[in-house]
């Protein structure tokens, strides 16, 4: 297999070029110059391998060189068309692909997804991201005069909502586009045309524009509206028999995802009643699927107010090298600890140990914080507030909190037991005769006083204890390094997905958190220059 071995050293027509390149798009000049250190033997022999493990013929162009495309693509936020053009046209990628004057585009657009895939499906994306990392060690080695870098690293975590790039539908909806994609299949598999499979299954609704306006009924009728997803029900089950009567299995495994994403859409939102027949569910299923087109994205919130629809892009960023260290994705209505776990196995991989970490306040019960303490680490987290719903009433502050004991103590001396990460309600008797009801509650008559106690109450004690002094205050505010980078990210790459599912985009946040580690690695490389 062919191993890309570019030239170091600048020919005078590249020397001409760097002259021109400014600071807007100054990560050209320094992968040219750089790009026989990112790429070396080892993580050369590590791309190749991808081909050497599946017995696939040699790629059309040696891994490594594929690979630093798909650093420009992401450097520039080009699709793949774009990329194809960029190769022709702009003498910046031609630099860095040394591939100047090039009059035909180097690669072809199929070959880039065809390799994008590979990387995905070999873990290659993780490796390009401990590479930077290595990166920038060296370049900050370089700036201490080879001081050896320390593998305890203090790291800040933090999430940012990602919108899916899938089409976010009603129950309705998700029925009829699963059904149209099932027909669509079936009319390529079988040679027929769709509306020949339409009318043989008994599927009228998908002859229309759309599910909603073959349906052509007053939404404003409660009793028309309830039909509605009976109607489709039962012509959504017709082309369901019509599959299974006339198609064999080989024939019908390429239908098999929009026939689970039927079935799942049933599950999660329709239920049978003797009086109404099936009828849309009340309330929102757990773990609910909105879309036909990503089947992994879901419903989340980044606060009350702040709803979103798609995925929680996750970094772990190292104050002290100022790059990120690992990364991951998870469906929107997932824990953040939940990408806590991954982030903290990337980064043991890489050799390194948690002294310090850095948190949100939904991270603190993670496993990979309590396996931080528990290895004698450090957490530091800002707590949740103690304030009282209104100025003049006692707040959660007022209440003596026995950890030891479980004990709580209200201001007026009336003790209750509690257990961690349950309510403590106050017996609505004694609170209706306290004379310090007045300042301590407005619950309704024959209720008293509730007061939450926290699973990692003692936790956040320490949190609060820290808060209240100059050095704990100076510590809290490192975590503002993880939120700059990821409003740094935001911009190189937006709000909403480029792909698919949560594998692919954690290619690419994996990808826009190298591109960042390695402008980290030019500054240290130029200020050690």
């Amino acid at each position: 297999m062919e191993r890309w071995n570019p030239p170091v050293e600048l020919s005078k027509k590249e020397q001409l070029i760097m002259k021109r390149l400014n600071r807007v798009r100054a990560l050209f000049g320094f992968l040219r110059t750089k790009r026989h250190i990112l790429f070396d033997d080892a993580f050369q022999e590590q791309l190749e391998g991808m081909y050497r493990q599946t017995g696939a013929g040699d790629p059309p162009h040696p891994p490594a060189w594929l690979c630093m495309v798909l650093l420009l693509q992401g450097y520039v936020g080009a699709s793949d068309a774009e990329a194809v053009e960029m190769a022709v046209m702009d003498r910046r990628w031609q630099l860095v692909l040394d591939c100047l004057d090039v009059e035909e585009a180097p690669f072809a657009q199929g070959a880039l997804q065809a390799f994008r895939e590979r990387m995905i499906d070999n873990g290659m994306d993780r490796v390009l991201l401990e590479r930077t990392v290595a990166l920038v060690g060296e370049g900050a080695v370089t700036t201490a005069e080879g001081q050896q870098l320390s593998k305890a690293v203090r790291v800040a975590i933090d999430s940012r909502p990602l919108s899916g790039a899938g089409r976010v539908e009603d129950t309705i909806n998700l029925l009829g586009h699963a059904a149209r994609n099932i027909v669509k299949l079936a009319a390529k598999l079988t040679d027929r045309s769709p509306e020949e499979i339409c009318r043989k299954a008994g599927i009228p609704l998908l002859l229309s524009t759309s599910i909603k306006a073959g349906l052509d009924i007053d939404w404003s009728d409660a009793r028309q509206k309830a039909s509605a997803i009976q109607i489709v029900e039962r012509q959504v089950a017709s082309l369901e028999r019509w599959v299974e009567k006339h198609l064999d299995d080989v024939f019908e495994r390429p239908l098999q995802p929009y026939l689970e994403a039927i079935t799942t859409i049933r599950d999660q939102d329709l239920e049978h009643t003797k009086k109404d027949g099936v009828r849309i569910r009340q309330g929102v299923a757990v773990d609910r699927r909105i879309s036909i087109e990503d089947a992994e994205m879901r419903h989340g919130r980044k606060s009350r107010s702040k709803r979103f629809d798609g995925y929680k892009e996750h970094i772990a960023y190292d104050l002290d090298r100022h790059v990120i260290l690992a990364c991951a994705v998870t469906p929107a209505n997932r824990p953040e600890e939940e990408g806590a776990a991954p982030i903290g196995e990337d980064i043991e991989q890489q050799g390194f140990t948690l002294s310090e970490v850095h948190v949100d306040r939904a991270y603190v019960n993670s496993p990979l914080v309590a396996a931080v303490q528990n290895e004698g680490g450090t957490v530091f987290a800002k707590p949740w507030a103690l304030r009282a719903i209104k100025p003049d009433l006692f707040s959660k502050a007022d209440f003596r909190i026995d950890l030891r004991a479980e004990t709580i103590t209200c201001p007026a001396g009336e003790v209750e037991p509690f257990e961690p990460g349950e309510t403590v309600h106050f017996d609505p008797e004694v609170c209706g005769a306290c004379p310090l009801r007045a300042n301590c509650t407005q619950a309704a008559s024959g209720k008293g006083r509730s007061i939450s106690i926290a699973r990692d109450e003692a936790q956040q004690n320490k949190f609060r204890k820290l808060q209240q002094t100059s050095a704990g205050r100076a510590m809290f505010r490192q975590r503002v390094a993880v939120e700059h980078s990821l409003a740094h990210i935001a911009a190189r790459k937006g709000d909403s997905a480029r792909y698919i599912g949560v594998r692919k985009n954690l290619f690419d946040l994996r990808r826009a958190s190298a591109i960042q580690n390695l402008e980290e690695a030019q500054r240290m490389y130029r200020a050690a220059a």
